[in-house]
């Protein structure tokens, strides 16, 4: 029988029969092989945090070597291959140099994404003969997301690597070795190709009967195909290529045949005759190369070089490795509304398709190929034709983000000219992401023939027939058709600009030219901080203790506790529809498919259907676990399906059937729907009048803003472990809040704490996304081993985690404000509204009281605010809850009276800074000059005042950021006598914020003992129990007081040993203290008796550059300088700061959640459609400094928290985009005195 050969680490392996088809290379990787240090969080290869090294001989015998997602690739794709894991790269026997330059740089937070970090530079340093340069390699991590870094230090990091680095960090790195046969190749015919003997490579065609019934087959010619067609039929199959197509449109199950092509061989040659003819299975990647070389080598195909450059912003390296030019082409046949960038390249210049099937050999255009019904045909061929230079091309895509998103809108124009290069001969005009229906804009091809093309009639007459002629519709999980139809004006206009000489170009339109997103140079990044050596290991800047194990993909998260006997995985069954009531629920049809074992609904559940626990310290109201009647929100959880492997038990959840009565007709979805149609759920949370109210009233402004959810995208989502035990359940959960968790367990299940052992190693990211809703999870999980018996895992989807679990809390404010000439505010009617979703659950609002005057005087200020509840589903912690909401209005509103005084928006807010709060001027003043804030302001007008079509902004945001005393950690020391090393279990949960390594550095110098004695175990109840929540910034230094009131009760015991002794080591002071019977045991409970509330003070300067035509826009720099207090680590907090303005950043410009308007289902629920910042989204010069000589009074050992306040500083990215604009409204007759709506997304 047929099976499926490669090898794994240089070990063999091979697969058959015993897998079925959903089995993908990381599914085997963790569940057979156990080697779990390979993650995977979105499964549809977008984030990057699955991504492994490949190496294999592609149909022509070359050895090549390339990075892959895991996650898309079936198991059974990999023949020949030799797979290698973060575990095969290094390990603590052998790190390698990328793994510990990435640790040493400290470009690991929670580390998840880390091993696939390593895995990407691994394989370009491989692929690229260890050839690259610093550009090359910023360039090369579109494929790569960290939530947590702000990617500074994993460039830096990376391009050290580079060989134009001041000092390459080549030293360690053995020459590269392709494959063992290099020295004996007959051929070389690249840096990272070799050439083998054809008899080494197995041509042998394959058949497998897989487990689900599925059939496998490998086949090596185009003939085999049709004979595979001919034994099985049509009705049900796939062509299986890099099988990368299932990240963009999903495949909810595979067809009944699968037919792997990738070694056809006529399917990726190519010749050139008089076109460029080229196989249709070749890999993008392969298609780029071949794209460059030939431009450089044949006149007539120079233009291919603007299509490399186009197709380098199509998906990511992993992706292009494997995916195919007809993969691509196919998944715009089977979704029209896909913005395939392939098909609009091919479409504009002209190409043509061969079409095959067993009868028939068809040649047609691209467009006619989207009507062709292509069951039973192949794409074989793609004919690129030779253009003279009287054509002119030029394409763009426009992205909410750099990289790795496909197309808003994106745009291709080809021209032939006459000979007087200005006459229109023809022109083929091509659109993607508007709607499914419109292709080339047919009308304004035909009215530009014969027009002089750079005349500003003929633009205009263009523009005019090109409006009338777009069919731009809504497009589930794109931008509104508002926003893409203006786009596509613009990317008109752009073109020409692009072409026109610029002789017969003014100067001030030159500008519009300039494509952000293929011109944007090499970053860099500023790192201040004082540090005192005498004081070291305080205060010294270390990366993090667990760095190098996590870039080995050692350290282990909830997901990597090993394959259990007997495993169980479940699901959520969410509802259909958004307000209603469940009649009844009928799972029969998931109950049918193999694998499937159980489906639980709530009166399944022993005890409490309730995952917060009213009996712990900030549970406001009660959740169900499970819908029992009343459904308050779309996708709500109904009940739990439980099966054998994760993916089954995801695809039966959908297929559960319930039926509803009493549906919601007309749900409420915002804010300002539930003021003008269900006033009754807005109740008022506080109100805080004015003390004073002054009298130089000379400008009243009333208005209202509105900000909006966030996803937290913690890269391990929502996770729990369970399993049976002696006593009762073990329970390994992904919580911020482990007495949360073990009490509501308890409560659903019915039996005491005692018996449910739960342990939480560390959080793959949070974000406040755990602090809570975690415990839904848990629930569910330790419900389904209560009830099976069996261990069980429960891994939330992305789609899942997205849609049930709640986001930032959207709020609205409406104000009136009355200020002097000079902009100091003479009263303030400040109205905030928080949106909590169905229930007010999380105390949101609470946090934000004392953010609402920021740092200003707010002596004037009278304000409100309001609960409010929507028909969504809860909202929860999001990083600075409350704060950054709170914060942004107020700051908001300075900006407002900035403009329609039209003063500077420094001078406004230093008008209104409250006197006590000299720490934040001084902070202020000092970044005013280091930052050259009065000069490059001068410099932007300038700029603007040259040109049209790119605007640049320049703006401040200054915070107070107040902290809270919510703590409540048992913190516990241990020495061990034999060698005096000392171990630390806490409370307080690690989730990237480096919580173990500054807790080690403050015992460390206490006890005066190396640092390297001090270690820090996981949390788990039965030693630290009744632990409050790990958020609000003060967990940190919470728990390192608390060591420190540990380590004094040490000393205090120790020290009428020490009296005894004569200047003992430590090590003979704690055996002779263990001899003498001293208990070398300390614990001590931090509570808010033991801190005080304190503010940390911070401002930033942030300048952007924004394309007026698309929208896209590069933050050119950034200056923030923040309190720290005295750090304990500031590496740390370097890290956390940049980091947090990052993630604040993707807030207020690329991270849309659009939801359906009529049923409120979530649209953007996938990696695909939710667009995080990535590593070219970072500002390009970013300065980060830590107030110097800084001490805090009442902050633990003179420190000030880092890990939430600059969040609140990133909303000058969105000012400055907003001054961008004013510049170019100015143009067109706005004054800049006026003020006006932006609207939800900076971007539109």
């Amino acid at each position: 029988m047929d099976r499926i050969e490669f090898t794994v680490n240089k070990k063999k392996c091979s697969v058959g029969h015993e897998v079925d088809s959903d089995v993908t290379i990381n599914d085997y990787l963790r569940n057979q092989l156990n080697l779990r240090g390979t993650k995977y969080m979105c499964q549809q290869g977008t984030c990057g945090a699955c991504i492994v090294n490949v190496t294999n001989n592609d149909i022509y015998g070359h050895r090549r070597t390339f990075s892959v997602n895991s996650c898309l690739v079936s198991i059974t794709q990999c023949d020949g291959w030799d797979i290698t894991t973060i575990e095969g790269v290094g390990d603590r026997q052998n790190y390698h140099p990328v793994q510990k330059t990435l640790a040493k740089y400290n470009g690991t937070q929670c580390g998840y994404c880390s091993p696939a970090w390593v895995m990407s530079m691994y394989s370009l340093l491989q692929e690229n003969n260890y050839k690259l340069t610093k550009y090359q390699i910023e360039d090369f991590f579109g494929s790569n997301t960290c939530r947590c870094t702000g990617y500074r230090p994993i460039l830096d990091a990376f391009k050290s690597f580079a060989h134009d680095a001041p000092e390459p960090n080549l030293t360690d790195i053995e020459d590269l070795k392709i494959c063992s046969d290099k020295d004996k190749c007959e051929l070389s015919l690249d840096s990272n190709w070799c050439l083998l003997h054809k008899d080494n490579i197995a041509r042998k065609n394959k058949k497998i009967l897989l487990k689900d019934d599925r059939i496998w087959y490998r086949v090596n010619e185009i003939r085999d195909i049709f004979e595979v067609f001919s034994t099985e039929g049509t009705n049900s199959y796939m062509l299986v290529n890099g099988n990368t197509g299932r990240g963009a449109v999903p495949v909810f199950v595979f067809p009944k045949v699968l037919i792997d092509i990738s070694s056809v061989e006529e399917l990726k040659t190519f010749y050139i005759d008089q076109n460029l003819v080229i196989g249709a299975g070749i890999t993008l990647r392969d298609l780029m190369d071949l794209f460059k070389n030939i431009s450089e080598r044949e006149e007539h195909f120079q233009y291919l070089k603007k299509l490399y450059e186009h197709l380098n912003l199509v998906a990511h390296i992993p992706v292009r490795n494997i995916g195919s030019v007809a993969g691509n082409l196919m998944l715009k046949h089977r979704e029209l509304t896909f913005s395939s960038d392939v098909f609009l390249l091919l479409e504009t210049i002209g190409a043509t398709l061969t079409i095959v099937s067993a009868i028939s050999i068809d040649e047609v255009t691209p467009e006619t190929f989207l009507k062709m019904d292509m069951t039973g045909r192949i794409i074989t061929q793609i004919k690129i034709p030779p253009l003279s230079h009287n054509y002119e091309f030029v394409s763009f895509k426009v992205m909410p983000r750099s990289q790795n998103a496909h197309a808003q809108v994106n745009a291709a124009f080809l021209y032939e000219l006459e000979v007087d290069h200005e006459t229109v001969k023809s022109a083929r005009i091509v659109y993607g992401g508007l709607s499914g229906k419109f292709i080339h804009a047919v009308q304004t091809e035909n009215c530009l023939i014969g027009k002089k093309l750079f005349t500003n009639e003929t633009l205009q007459l263009a523009l005019e027939v090109l409006n009338k002629e777009l069919i731009v519709e809504e497009i589930r999980g794109y931008l509104s058709p508002e926003y893409r139809k203006k786009c596509a004006l613009g990317l008109f206009y752009k073109g020409l600009l692009s072409l026109i000489p610029e002789t017969k170009l003014d100067p001030k339109y030159r500008s519009g030219k300039k494509d952000l997103r293929k011109t944007r140079p090499l970053s860099s990044g500023k790192q201040e901080y004082d540090t005192n050596p005498s004081l070291w290991p305080l205060n010294e800047p270390m990366p993090k203790l667990e760095a190098l194990i996590q870039c080995a993909g050692e350290s282990v998260y909830v997901n990597d506790t090993p394959t259990l006997p007997r495993e169980v995985f479940c699901a959520f069954v969410p509802s259909e529809i958004c307000v209603g009531e469940i009649e009844s629920i009928d799972p029969s049809i998931a109950l049918k498919l193999s694998g499937v074992l159980a489906f639980l609904s709530a009166k399944d559940i022993p005890g409490s259907n309730n995952f917060v626990p009213l009996n712990i310290e900030g549970a406001l109201a009660p959740e169900e676990i499970l819908c029992e009647r009343n459904v308050k929100y779309y996708n709500q959880p109904i009940g739990i399906i439980v099966a054998e492997t994760e993916k089954v038990a995801n695809r039966a959840a959908l297929l559960v059937k319930a039926k509803y009565k009493n549906v919601k007709k007309q749900p409420v979805f915002t804010i300002r729907e539930v003021l003008d149609r269900e006033p009754e759920r807005v109740t008022v949370f506080i109100v805080y009048p004015a003390r004073d109210r002054g009298l130089n009233v000379q400008r009243i402004m009333k208005g209202s803003n509105d900000i909006f959810d966030q996803y937290h995208y913690h890269m391990e989502t929502q996770s729990c472990v369970t399993k049976p035990s002696e006593d009762g359940i073990d329970v390994v959960a992904a919580t911020q809040w482990p007495d949360q968790v073990h009490v509501a367990i308890s409560q659903v299940l019915n039996i005491e704490q005692s018996r449910i052992n739960l342990t939480v190693p560390r959080l793959g990211g949070a974000y406040g996304a755990k602090l809570s809703r975690n415990c839904l999870i848990a629930c569910a999980c330790a419900l389904t081993t209560y009830l099976t018996n069996r261990p069980c895992r429960f891994i939330m989807s992305m789609q899942a985690n997205t849609r049930i679990i709640g986001k930032r809390n959207p709020c609205m404010v409406d104000y009136e404000v009355g200020v002097s000439d000079t902009g100091e505010v003479q009263y303030l009617e400040y109205h905030l509204y928080s949106d909590n979703g169905c229930i007010v659950g999380d105390p949101i609002l609470l946090f934000g009281i004392s953010a609402v005057k920021n740092c200003y005087d707010n002596r004037r200020w009278s304000y409100k605010l309001f609960n409010v509840t929507t028909d969504t589903a809860s909202n929860t912690y999001a990083r600075s809850p409350g704060e950054l909401e709170a914060i942004a209005m107020t700051e908001h509103i300075m900006e407002r009276i900035s403009y329609e005084l039209d003063r500077d928006p420094l001078e406004v807010r230093l008008k209104n800074l409250n006197p006590q709060y000299s720490h934040l001027a001084e902070i202020v003043a000092m970044l005013v000059e280091e930052s050259e804030y009065n000069k490059r302001k001068e410099e932007v007008q300038a700029f603007n005042k040259l040109n049209r079509w790119k605007k640049r902004g320049l703006r401040v945001a200054m915070m107070s950021w107040p902290t809270s005393t919510v703590m409540d950690f048992h913190v516990q020391l241990t020495v061990y006598h034999g060698d005096g090393s000392v171990v630390i279990r806490h409370g307080g949960i690690d989730m990237g914020q480096g919580i173990n390594t500054k807790v080690a550095q403050t015992v460390a110098y206490v006890l005066q003992i190396p640092l390297h004695k001090v270690k820090i175990k996981p949390t788990e109840v039965s030693a630290t129990p009744n632990t409050i929540i790990t958020g609000g910034s003060r967990t940190t230094h919470a728990v390192c007081f608390g060591v420190t009131k540990c380590c004094q009760l040490l000393l205090d015991r120790l020290s009428t040993v020490r009296e005894t002794l004569n200047d003992p080591t430590w090590e003979l002071l704690i055996q002779t203290a263990y001899l003498r019977g001293i208990n070398l045991q300390t614990s001590y409970r931090v509570t808010p008796n033991d801190e005080e509330i304190f503010r940390v003070p911070g401002a930033v300067v942030v300048e952007v550059e924004l394309d007026i035509l698309t929208g896209e826009h590069d933050i050119s720099r950034v200056d923030i300088l923040q309190d720290a207090g005295f750090s304990i680590n500031p590496e740390i907090d370097i890290g956390q700061i940049e980091g947090a303005f990052m993630m604040a950043t993707g807030y207020w410009t690329c991270e849309h959640l659009i939801y359906d308007k009529k049923t409120g289902e979530l649209l953007t629920d996938r990696a695909w459609n939710y667009h995080v910042p990535l590593a070219k989204d970072i500002p390009i010069d970013f300065r980060v400094k830590l107030r110097p000589n800084s001490f805090n009074p009442i902050g633990v050992l003179g420190a000030r928290t880092t890990t939430e306040p600059p969040m609140c500083l990133a909303v000058s990215v969105a000012f400055a985009l907003r001054a961008a604009i004013v510049s170019s409204r100015e143009e067109t007759g706005y004054p800049r005195t006026e003020w006006f709506h932006l609207g939800k997304y900076t971007m539109v």
